[in-house]
């Protein structure tokens, strides 16, 4: 175990061909210490560590954007945000966005998401192969469900798409230009919210703006942060995570599509699946918290102040939680995955995420059964917080 700083591993762990080490990043303790942008970090791996980072409130999500706190990279979310804030901030936050984001209301958007998905392959039925299923079907379909909840024009939806990918680099573009991304994006929110004030509809922004709990509600700025939140989360994650678990089934386990195609009985649990199965994360960790207090965890002491990362992608592979963790099992129950996270910060759209990833998995498998890549090799986006590719040629 190295004993110096200068003897700590450089974060993020990368392969010959730049992507992520998997292997060495499970090989080790359940927590170590590493370097991340320079700086000493824990490195959490172990399931039920990652599990406890994720659930104590002594982990601070709000402290990692202070001054001084490391990063990865040029990930840097504004003060306010929810995925910034601690309770009892947070608790406000989301028991006013709660009020709107309900279970009930999102399974409604079930059939709208089934008829998006259908008119999506209709027309890529119609198109002459090979089509990149990306631009044509795994970002057409949660970019329409989730612009159509918040209320945003057709015509501005190509625009906003350009600066969520901006916010979601980690590297490979100067700071300004990402920088630049977030202030477009804010600026397009804020300017959208003024517009619903004016002109209130049926749609999220404009109920959020309604929302209120006693006398609090809302304020500018956090409908902002909240609707581009919305925004870059209820999107980028379930196009990049359908993509990626039709690359995988195509490419690495051929028989569990096929599997899939004569057992669509099995879709929701292979959703789960795929959740725990395919990383997600392009860096194998989530946003960096810090320790608010000392705490002992994994046999190692982490003190008042220090950073700490969590590897989902690594949690969901440990032996000690799951019977053969390297192994696809459309069929495993019980699945506690950690893709969503957990605690009070649990991923408030992981209904509607799963109501996509199951209708859109689902109607691919019934409909292209004989789906093929096109290209004999992945190209995977380099430098980005939400691991993608940057296409998938497919023929059928």
């Amino acid at each position: 175990m190295p004993t110096t700083e200068s003897e700590l591993p450089e974060f993020p762990f990368t392969t010959a061909d730049g992507g992520i080490d998997f292997d060495r990043l499970r090989a080790g303790p359940p927590i170590t210490r590493v370097l991340l942008s320079g700086q000493p970090a824990w490195l959490v791996t172990g399931y039920a560590e990652v599990n406890t980072v994720l659930v104590d409130a002594r982990f601070s999500l709000a402290r990692a954007i202070d001054p001084g706190i490391p990063r990865l990279g040029t990930v840097e979310l504004p003060p306010g945000m929810i995925l910034a804030t601690d309770p009892p901030e947070h608790t406000r936050l989301r028991r006013l966005v709660t009020k709107v984001f309900t279970a009930r209301q999102i399974e409604q958007l079930r059939p709208r998401v089934q008829e998006v998905t259908d008119r999506l392959l209709d027309e890529l039925a119609g198109m002459t192969p090979p089509v990149d299923l990306i631009e044509h079907f795994t970002a057409a379909l949660p970019i329409e469900i989730i612009c159509e909840m918040l209320g945003v024009p057709d015509a501005d939806r190509a625009t906003f798409q350009d600066w969520t990918e901006l916010t979601f680099t980690v590297s490979g573009l100067p700071i300004e230009e990402v920088q630049a991304g977030w202030t477009q994006l804010s600026d397009y929110i804020a300017s959208l919210v003024a517009e619903k004030r004016r002109s209130p509809t049926d749609d999220l922004l404009s109920l959020l703006i309604a929302a209120r709990d006693e006398d609090d509600r809302l304020t500018e700025n956090e409908l902002v942060l909240f609707g581009l939140t919305l925004l870059n989360a209820g999107h980028e994650t379930t196009k990049n995570h359908l993509a990626n678990s039709v690359a995988v089934l195509l490419t690495e386990l051929p028989d569990q599509w096929r599997k899939l195609v004569e057992h669509p009985e099995l879709i929701p649990s292979a959703v789960d699946e795929l959740l725990r199965h395919v990383p997600l994360e392009g860096f194998a960790v989530n946003l960096p918290r810090v320790a608010t207090a000392a705490v002992e965890l994994g046999g190692a002491t982490i003190a008042a102040g220090d950073t700490v990362l969590v590897s989902l992608t690594s949690a969901n592979h440990d032996a000690a939680a799951f019977d053969a963790p390297d192994e696809f099992d459309p069929a495993r129950t019980p699945n506690r995955h950690l893709a969503f996270g957990n605690g009070v910060h649990r991923c408030i759209g992981a209904q509607l995420a799963k109501i996509e990833l199951e209708t859109g998995l689902g109607e691919l498998t019934r409909r292209f059964p004989q789906l093929r890549l096109a290209e004999d090799e992945l190209q995977w986006k380099k430098g980005v917080f939400v691991r993608g590719l940057h296409r998938l040629q497919v023929e059928w």
